[in-house]
């Protein structure tokens, strides 16, 4: 079914203001709307600015259509949500539908007529979220699984990309989906299912869709190079390899001492993959010889997603050096004064922990293997994190962007 919209005059959006319905919002809601695309139908036919179909029941002449703009949803950036009042020849509203999680539904008050405070359409927003209901008792019914959204689940979409705007927002990274993340992880709330709050549409910025939807690719990227320009980011993450990815239990050695076989610690692979995934540089930083690397490393797959390796072999010198640090930080486009924004994660006390330590990095040990002291000799190796399988350091670096992000905004909770 096409879509039988037309060209929206300015005599449409008197009309769309005046009928505009009213939002009633949670009492704590921290997103609000900004701007909304009207369209008029005058016969049955597919939303423009959605993959709904509208219809046209007995008395009802035509549908204006309202698409919601949010700037954000509490799991990710960018928001529209739908309003339609059906209309009968006399402009008067004897209809109303509205969105709810990617569906279309009537909204009718508890009395089965029209959802009207004060003679004007008002529907209920679910917190962070924005769904429609006509009465805040069906807000009430899913209220479990928005409080999780609200918080557990806060950020956890980044960057909405859908289809509509897919080629204008081809540019967007997997770390910025990740900045985005951590931004919406710092806004999760509690949400209240007290709807005191009142939004009036006429009050938004009333415009065509056509004209919103010109708007929006660059309003997405004005707001994520805001969020990329607030919200610190690690910028690398270093690996160890023997013990730290590597079971070196299961090494097997030519002839000349170069590795030739050797077994994954469980869950190595499936972490570099979601640091990967979530748009992290990482590095190699190993001792050991070049070629037992590309041996066991790229025969697991692990090796593709490395954007630098410093190997002592070829770097020259063994860890805790310095330089073995600093190559991998001049690899990857970082100096010293970027330290604070990098981890260090091995299995060795001395070299990994100790060799970052020195340099101000971010030191994260992995007791995983019990081949090597667990106590530090000095007081330079004692680790800032501690982790006890691969497994577990994606949601430690979570909780690390979290802490910068906390330490830039409210130093005093650093």
């Amino acid at each position: 079914m096409s879509s039988l919209s037309r060209p929206v005059t300015s005599v449409d959006i008197a009309l769309a203001r005046r009928l505009a319905p009213v939002i009633r919002f949670g009492d704590n809601e921290p997103f609000l709307p900004s701007h909304v695309g009207i369209s008029v139908l005058e016969a049955p036919g597919r939303s423009p600015s959605s993959r709904l179909d509208i219809g046209f029941e007995a008395g009802v002449a035509k549908v204006i259509e309202y698409a919601i703009w949010w700037d954000w949803d509490i799991q990710h950036l960018y928001e529209l949500e739908h309003i339609w009042l059906k209309l009968d020849a006399a402009d008067g509203v004897v209809g109303v539908e509205a969105s709810s999680h990617g569906g279309k539904f009537a909204m009718k008050g508890a009395d089965g007529g029209l959802p009207l405070q004060d003679g004007r359409v008002t529907l209920v927003s679910t917190p962070g979220k924005h769904a429609f209901t006509a009465t805040a008792e069906e807000q009430g019914k899913t209220q479990e699984l928005t409080t999780v959204c609200c918080q557990e689940l806060a950020g956890r979409d980044g960057v909405l990309i859908n289809d509509m705007f897919r080629a204008e927002l081809d540019e967007v990274t997997a770390e910025d989906h990740r900045a985005v993340k951590r931004y919406l992880q710092a806004r999760a709330f509690l949400p209240t299912f007290s709807f005191g709050r009142h939004f009036d549409l006429a009050e938004a910025e009333l415009l065509s869709w056509e004209g919103l939807a010109a708007w929006i690719p660059g309003r997405v990227k004005a707001v994520l190079a805001q969020v990329r320009q607030e919200q610190p980011l690690l910028k690398a993450v270093f690996l160890d390899s023997g013990d730290t990815l590597v079971n070196e239990a299961t090494e097997v050695f030519d002839a000349d001492g170069y590795v030739i076989e050797a077994g994954l610690i469980p869950g190595a692979l499936e972490m570099v993959r979601a640091l990967a995934s979530d748009g992290y540089r990482i590095a190699l930083v190993a001792d050991g010889r070049v070629r037992s690397f590309d041996t066991i490393l790229g025969g697991h797959g692990i090796a593709p997603h490395f954007h630098a390796q410093v190997i002592s072999e070829s770097a020259g010198c063994e860890k805790p050096d310095r330089r073995m640090f600093e190559q991998a930080m001049t690899a990857l486009g970082l100096g010293d004064e970027d330290a604070e924004a990098i981890v260090m994660v091995g299995n060795h006390l001395e070299r990994d922990i100790g060799g970052a330590n020195r340099l101000g990095i971010i030191s994260i040990w992995q007791n995983w293997s019990k081949k090597r002291s667990h106590i530090p000799a000095e007081a330079h190796e004692v680790p800032r994190y501690t982790i006890r399988s691969p497994g577990e350091l994606p949601g430690l670096l979570a909780d690390i962007e979290r802490q910068m992000a906390r330490a830039r905004f409210n130093p005093s909770l650093g």
